[in-house]
């Protein structure tokens, strides 16, 4: 028999209604633009209420808040938070300005609420993240919208630079400890109170007190910082070296060096600065000023010491300058100047290395001097670049340039070789003897005065010696040789005499001498 089920109508069920936000900015804080983002903020409450399908998230609105990034958005970030809660399922904006300036940061926000499953609609470009070219405009309209936010910047950036040239800005400190700003005015007035706790800082500086100490003091005695904070170390350095004290103010101090990241840098060169003298009341004279910055320099060098090299030998491999390195071995202390890249971590850098010592004999050789002078080196020489190849280039303050060719004589590792055309060849100039050769530790030769051992023809003599592959690269350097050659060497060369100083004299075979200084 047959089995008969009764099927009940299924009644189709209500569409389920999105959760639907909006995200409202203005970007100062005026009393106008607070008028606009109170309309902004009824306009899309009223909107989303109003529509049977929607269900009411709430508006999210920033005010005073930049749009090129979204670091300080705290509105955004509570936006976006939602949306990954899964309390939101669309967002409204007026346009992609109001969202962000900053393309990156849009394309990155909106992909993100895309995997979501969250769509974001712009009201004045009619763009929907969902539709299948809402990207690529977005791309196109959010790159015009921060390069309009560049533009609008550099404008402003231009406009307080030439208030800053007439000295017509107001500043941005309205209070300073001793000073407050009137604005009917346009400078400081002195607040004597706090003048008297300006005064005794300077003092205690003067008299030989650590920042640290004058903290202290400043503290103990129950005085504050403007916001009512206790003195640190910072805290009384930025106010010791303020000149407003002075009766002076100087603009443009830092600057914003990139737009969206909003980062304010010391300015130290890389923009002008505008010094504004006597622009209202000194607290501190000008003597007792100068005594603090004098003052302070002389601490600095303290700590920061320059020496006859400092900022005054570049690395012709990496560009960075060379430091120096002082070190101690079997109880001598040895002195190098390196490239400061070496002292990096992770960073590596092929340049030579020389000894303080070696670049004072190679300047003074170069400059035609019997010794290093380092006023006269401060006066002749701008640069010396240390090249690839181990030479130095000076360049001069006339504008000329000097080389020292570096034969690389003092290698760390000595190299084997093994020369006979040496063979009385070498002659000490101080006892009239020759130059032996002798194989040292089994792993290099080098020569020597005979007249170095003790009682030989009664005469002790104290001349350098060489390594064997020393000689080598002076022999070719005077012959003017690429390699060392020996046939080359003994058809021009009728011997080789070594000065007191380790310098050699090549006597040539023509008649004529050439001398190889040592440094």
């Amino acid at each position: 028999m047959r089995k008969i089920s009764k099927i009940e109508p299924i009644l189709p069920a209500a569409p389920k209604r999105k959760k639907v936000a909006a995200y409202a900015r203005v970007s100062r804080d005026t009393e106008r633009l607070m008028h606009s983002i109170s309309a902004q903020v009824s306009y899309y409450s009223g909107l989303i209420q109003n529509n049977p399908e929607w269900e009411y998230a709430g508006v999210y609105a920033d005010f005073g808040i930049t749009g090129t990034n979204t670091s300080k958005r705290d509105e955004f970030n509570r936006l976006i938070a939602d949306c990954e809660a899964g309390r939101i399922d669309i967002v409204l904006t007026k346009s992609i300005s109001r969202f962000a300036r900053n393309t990156v940061d849009l394309l990155n926000t909106v992909r993100h609420l895309k995997d979501l499953g969250i769509e974001v609609r712009f009201e004045k470009e009619n763009i929907n993240s969902f539709s299948e070219d809402g990207e690529l405009m977005l791309s196109l309209l959010a790159s015009f919208a921060q390069e309009e936010s560049r533009s609008i910047s550099e404008n402003c950036k231009w406009g307080i630079r030439r208030r800053f040239q007439s000295g017509e800005i107001g500043v941005a400190n309205k209070h300073l400890l001793g000073y407050q700003y009137d604005e009917k005015l346009k400078q400081y007035t002195i607040i004597p109170e706090e003048a008297e706790s300006v005064r005794w800082m300077f003092k205690m500086y003067i008299d030989g007190l650590s920042l640290r100490e004058i903290a202290d003091n400043l503290n103990s005695a129950g005085v504050r910082s403007v916001l009512g904070n206790k003195f640190q170390e910072g805290s009384v350095r930025q106010l010791i070296f303020n000149e407003v004290y002075a009766g002076d103010i100087r603009r443009q101090k830092c600057y914003m060096a990139d737009l969206l990241k909003k980062n304010k840098v010391p300015n130290r060169g890389e923009l002008p600065q505008y010094y504004m003298a006597d622009c209202h009341e000194a607290i501190i004279d000008r003597e007792t000023y100068a005594k603090v910055q004098a003052e302070m320099e002389r601490r600095a060098a303290l700590v920061n010491p320059t020496y006859c090299f400092t900022k005054k030998i570049r690395c012709g491999v990496c560009g960075n300058n060379f430091t120096r390195k002082k070190g101690a071995q079997r109880g001598k202390t040895y002195v190098h100047w390196i490239c400061r890249t070496k002292k990096e971590t992770g960073m590596t850098c092929t340049s030579e290395n020389f000894s303080e010592d070696e670049l004072k004999r190679i300047s003074a050789r170069v400059l035609g001097l019997d010794s290093f002078d380092e006023e006269t080196f401060n006066a002749a020489v701008k640069m010396v670049t240390v090249c690839g190849n181990g030479n130095l280039e000076f360049q001069m303050t006339d504008g000329g340039t000097r080389v020292w060719e570096n034969l690389h004589i003092n290698l760390t590792r000595h190299k084997a070789t093994v020369t006979d055309c040496f063979r009385g060849k070498i002659r000490c100039a101080s006892c009239g003897n020759t130059y032996h050769r002798v194989n040292g530790a089994n792993r290099w030769v080098y020569w020597y005065c005979i007249g170095k051992r003790y009682g030989y023809k009664g005469v002790t003599c104290h001349s350098v010696n060489f390594a064997d592959y020393q000689l080598r690269q002076i022999s070719a350097h005077i012959l003017w040789l690429a390699e060392f050659d020996e046939a080359v060497f003994e058809a021009e060369i009728e011997r080789i005499m070594v000065l007191e100083d380790g310098s050699l004299t090549f006597h040539f075979y023509e008649g004529r001498t050439e001398t190889w200084q040592r440094v």
